[in-house]
């Protein structure tokens, strides 16, 4: 197969395995932000675009045993490399052009992986960002119904003009950042006729560096390579970023792909590792504007009904209205609190089954949720966007007769399950929901009908998804990149991890550091549970905390398939909600810093406001970005104490995305020292007692923190 890749030829077989070996390394992470969005169906088929060593096709193949698994490369030394290595019985490799795929017809895969495929063929057909677009088209004809594609690669940032700031020290190997650079803007882009990019050097006011006024996409290509010296002449002929993100969505919806998630993805260890104290990127007042992505993931579903669920217009109120706002007084320090309710409690229903293939759930798929993107004038401080239709878990209102509504509402009949057994209760944000979910485990004996369109009218729209069988351990690892927003289905699927025994998978974040102390005075969660207090009566004053909108939503690509929904969100904040969990070691054991507070809604359950809660924080709408976020954690202080570093604890997760569009940002914080006036508590006494626990923030948390430290 004659092709213009013939430049970026690497020599012999051990120069490909030693440039494989870095690609290698994270493969593991790169398939399993994809993974979860493949149909696990026998006989489905799935092409890895541009295999490399073949070693992601083959995790693959481990994960979906019933799928046929085809990576395809149109290097010929891939596809023998790939041959020579892996060897399973629903794996293959072939050479394929990735633009073309002659070597498939029409409507007969169900899936596409592109994992930093499309960036080559558009750097080898002349940069030519056209290609790209044939490559995606032709991916979309292949597709079946229903068929999955996925782009995991790099994105292209906004066009603007920034400062960047370099160091003038060489390095062991290769000159200076800053001299790179400018040896960078001359060549770059060097199969082109015209290589390179305009730079202005302007004063610098630190030692030891040099500045530069650039564009923002020259730069961003800059640092996303500059620490790949060994190949640099190759490194020189790609362009990296092709499509800004709004691009890649306009082009997903245009060919007839419903998103099902967009991110720019901020991986940790190459931000503390290759980012941090290497550079510093500023706008033109001069004000620093942090890390941009360092990837970015798309996946979308080839569906012939709705591509996406829009908010078409405003309503007045009603009234009678969907939900029922409250406010209630603290007698002790005469705070207000603004809480809303919906008008049935709830019951989550969480159908699994577990065989030679590991643990599996059944789920919903594509149920529409308009809040998971409802634009309310509030920033999206990770840049992730969805269609509106998610994953998420069955859920019912609370009935007498729980096996009737879910064969009624899923078609599960009884016969269909053994046992059936309660799980976890959680308040899903005590703050401000007046609401208090049961959750409940039904083992099943038998197979479910799958992939039939759940019943019209409880979503109030014409499409409301199916159910679908999901692997447990891929829908954790999803939970890392964002594609599960729903927090409750997450904690459930942890929590029957535990009760089961089964091994997690592999935490794809980055590793947990935890500070040791011997100041901790700790706390046992039994004599925190015995703490009572009643401290609220009802109000008819209104703190103005919350706002409720009533609005039509619709779905695009159906006609008349609309909804009225109610929402609620803060007035003056943002939707935007930080978790900072404390954490020190002491004496092998570690603790956790927890608030016991007073709240209201624990009270309306219980007759008791005290609950065990993890410390978080209402973000203002001037935090919009990571950076800015970031800024916050450092300046934020924990009752006495500083924060002196922190980490990600997974991604941003929704607690109610039926009621409210509020998101939550987990971190855990390093402290400058214990604070008194949180409780310390033993990290094994709460997993040991998890279902005392009913802070749905606080169980997320915990059972992140869990899988980070396994």
């Amino acid at each position: 197969m004659q092709t213009k890749y013939t430049t970026q030829d690497r020599g012999d077989k051990k120069d490909y395995q030693q440039y494989l070996e870095a690609m290698d390394a994270i493969a593991i992470e790169k398939v399993a932000s994809a993974s979860v969005f493949f149909e696990p169906k026998q006989g489905n088929i799935l092409v890895d675009v541009g295999m490399a060593s073949g070693t992601s096709t083959t995790i693959l193949a481990q994960l979906f045993p019933q799928l046929d698994i085809i990576g395809v490369d149109i290097n010929p030394k891939m596809v023998d490399i790939a041959n020579e290595t892996y060897q399973l019985p629903n794996l293959s490799f072939r050479e394929d052009d990735g633009e073309k795929l002659l070597t498939f017809k029409e409507n007969s895969v169900s899936g596409f992986f592109n994992c930093s495929a499309i960036h080559h063929i558009t750097s080898y057909n002349d940069y030519d960002n056209n290609r790209a677009i044939n490559t995606l088209r032709r991916q979309v004809e292949l597709l079946k119904d229903k068929g999955v594609l996925v782009i995991r690669d790099f994105v292209k940032v906004e066009e603007k003009e920034v400062i960047i700031e370099l160091s003038t020290v060489p390095k062991d190997i290769r000159p200076s950042d800053s001299d790179l650079f400018i040896q960078f803007a001359q060549t770059a882009r060097s199969l082109a006729v015209e290589r390179g990019f305009p730079i202005e050097e302007l004063p610098s006011n630190k030692a030891n560096t040099r500045r530069f006024q650039a564009h923002y996409t020259d730069v961003v290509e800059f640092i996303r390579r500059k620490d790949y010296y060994a190949n640099w002449d190759i490194e020189l002929q790609e362009e990296y970023g092709y499509f800004t993100q709004r691009e890649f969505e306009a082009l997903f919806k245009e060919l007839g792909l419903r998103i099902i998630l967009s991110t720019p993805i901020y991986n940790q260890w190459i931000i503390n590792n290759r980012y941090k104290n290497e550079f510093v990127i500023y706008d033109l007042n001069g004000q620093e504007i942090g890390f941009p992505p360092t990837n970015y993931l798309i996946a979308g579903e080839k569906v012939s009904g709705a591509k996406q669920l829009q908010l078409t217009r405003h309503l007045p109120k009603t009234d009678i209205p969907f939900l029922e706002h409250s406010s209630f007084k603290n007698i002790k320090t005469d705070r207000i609190y603004d809480v809303v309710k919906r008008p049935n409690k709830v019951i989550d229903v969480i159908p699994y089954k577990l065989d030679n293939n590991g643990l599996k759930i059944v789920a919903k798929h594509g149920y529409p949720r308009p809040l998971a993107n409802v634009d309310i004038g509030s920033p999206v401080i990770d840049g992730k966007s969805y269609s509106g239709y998610i994953p998420e878990g069955l859920a019912l209102a609370e009935t007498v007769d729980i096996a009737s509504d879910i064969e009624k509402r899923f078609n599960i009949q009884a016969s269909d399950y053994s046992t059936s057994s309660h799980s976890l209760q959680y308040y899903t944000s005590p703050g401000g929901i007046n609401e208090k979910v049961t959750s409940m485990y039904v083992k099943l004996n038998k197979e479910v009908q799958l992939n039939t369109p759940l019943s019209e009218g409880y979503s109030g729209f014409k499409d409301s998804g199916y159910l679908h069988e999901y692997d447990a351990a891929q829908l954790l690892n999803t939970a890392q990149t964002g594609a599960l927003v729903e927090a409750r289905l997450e904690v459930n699927i942890y929590n029957l991890f535990f009760k089961l025994n089964i091994p997690l998978p592999k935490w794809l974040g980055a590793k947990i550091e935890i500070p040791n102390t011997s100041e901790i005075i700790s706390s046992s969660l039994e004599e925190l549970l015995l703490i009572q207090s009643s401290d609220y009566t009802t109000s008819e004053v209104s703190s103005g905390f919350l706002k409720t909108s009533r609005a039509i939503f619709s779905e695009i690509g159906i006609d008349n398939s609309q909804a009225i929904l109610e929402y609620t969100y803060p007035a003056k904040y943002s939707t935007n909600t930080l978790v900072a969990l404390p954490l020190f070691k002491q004496k092998n054991k570690v603790y956790l810093g927890l608030e016991l507070r007073s709240l209201p809604v624990p009270q309306l359950f219980t007759d008791n406001s005290s609950i065990l809660t993890v410390p978080a924080y209402r973000l203002n709408k001037e935090i919009t970005n990571y950076y800015d976020l970031e800024q916050y954690i450092t300046s934020l202080k924990i009752g006495n104490s500083c924060v002196l570093n922190f980490s990600k604890l997974g991604e941003k997760y929704f607690p109610s995305v039926g009621i409210t569009s509020e998101q939550v940002y987990p971190y855990l914080v390093s402290l400058d020292q214990p604070t008194p006036t949180l409780r310390w508590v033993d990290i094994d006494d709460l997993y040991n007692n998890l279902e005392k626990i009913e802070d749905a923030h606080l169980l997320i948390t915990l059972c992140r923190l869990k899988h980070s430290l396994s």
